[in-house]
Formats: structure tokens, sequence, C-alpha cells
């Protein structure tokens, strides 16, 4: 807005308290809306504005159309606050994106965000890995969370043997970003099959 009173006037007329699209999960006051920017072009054009204002590296402005936007609200009597993600339809990358306003960082929200990317990508069944190259920041985000979720899994898991390929459905992570993950907490050693000349991922016990 170009100034404050226009803001409060608009707010005023404005009967929108939801983002223009299809709520996909609610829990408590957390509401999850999958925006198609074909088809809510404005408004995502405008998210990537704001997210521009947060962002340095943020570079989508205009071309919204192949995009899925996944937008998280919060209830606050009748407002919502918004954090969100963006989705490539086209691509292998489930998530182009993260942003969370400010003052709402350090609360859970980007963890959750991560992990509702996994679970869409498990609903498709096809793994899932982020845009390279991740900023300083989605790197470590994004290290601690595939590192809690493989320890999960082999928590769960005790069988002699466990697969990459097993992980990887079951988590919806890449078996790119699970190997290396694995070999950055010396978890996995890589050993030559004299026999076959072939390279071999072994897991730790």
């Amino acid at each position: 807005m170009k100034s404050k009173n226009i803001l409060l006037r608009h707010s005023k007329k404005c009967g929108w308290f939801h983002p223009p699209a299809n709520e996909i999960y609610r829990r408590n006051d957390l509401s999850v809306f999958e925006v198609d920017g074909n088809v809510s072009k404005i408004y995502c054009q405008n998210l990537c504005l704001l997210a521009k204002l947060f962002l340095d590296h943020k570079t989508l402005y205009y071309d919204v159309e192949p995009f899925l936007f996944y937008v998280l609200t919060k209830k606050k009597k009748k407002k919502v606050v918004c954090v969100f993600i963006e989705k490539l339809c086209q691509q292998k990358y489930n998530v182009s994106c993260i942003m969370i306003m400010p003052q709402y960082q350090r609360q859970g929200f980007g963890r959750f965000l991560i992990d509702f990317s996994y679970l869409l990508s498990r609903r498709e069944g096809q793994a899932g890995s982020p845009e390279k190259p991740l900023s300083d920041l989605g790197r470590l985000s994004y290290l601690a969370y595939w590192k809690s979720v493989i320890l999960e899994y082999l928590n769960c898991h005790h069988e002699k043997q466990i697969s990459i390929k097993g992980m990887s459905r079951a988590t919806g992570m890449c078996p790119h970003d699970i190997a290396t993950t694995l070999q950055q907490h010396r978890m996995i050693d890589k050993r030559e099959d004299r026999s076959t000349k072939h390279s071999h991922s072994l897991l730790k016990k």
C-alpha cells in the first residue's frame, strides 16, 4: 500500500480473511492453503514481492504460473498471519522457497513447512528435494531436518539390512540427500567389491 490510510480503508472493506485458495490442512488454529499461481496470479506475484523484502536470493517476480504456493496461516481473532512455501509443478523439486515472516520465526513453522513438503511428496509417490543451491539458513534447516528424520527412521527399523531406497520411500526424501546426510555423520561406508569392482554403500550399525 502507498500509505497507512489506504491500508486501513482496504482492511475495513475487504471481506477476505484467508488466501484465495483451497484449504488442504487444518489443525487447531493452523491452516494450509494451496494457491495455484495460474489462477490467482496477482496474489502470488504479491507474495513473491513480499518475500523479496526478506530473502535476498529471491528471484521469482512475475512468472508465477508454473508454481503452486502453499500458505500457512494462523488464526488470531479475525486476522491471519502467513508464512509460505512455493512448490514447482513441473520439476522434481518439492520446494523452491520457504519464507517465514520475521515476527513468527523460531516457532517451529520452518520445520513444519519442510515436513509438509515431504508429506506432499509421499502422497505423490515421488521422492522430493529442495531447489539447489540452498541458502545458508536453508542449508542449516534442511541438514537438521534430514538428520532428525533419518535418526528417527533408524530408531524404528531394526532390520539387519536397511536400504536407502526403502528409507526414501518411507520419508519422501530423495536418495541423494539421504546418502549425503549419512556420509556427513559418518554413518555410511563406501567399499569396493573386488570381484565385481563395484562400489557399495554400507550402513554402519
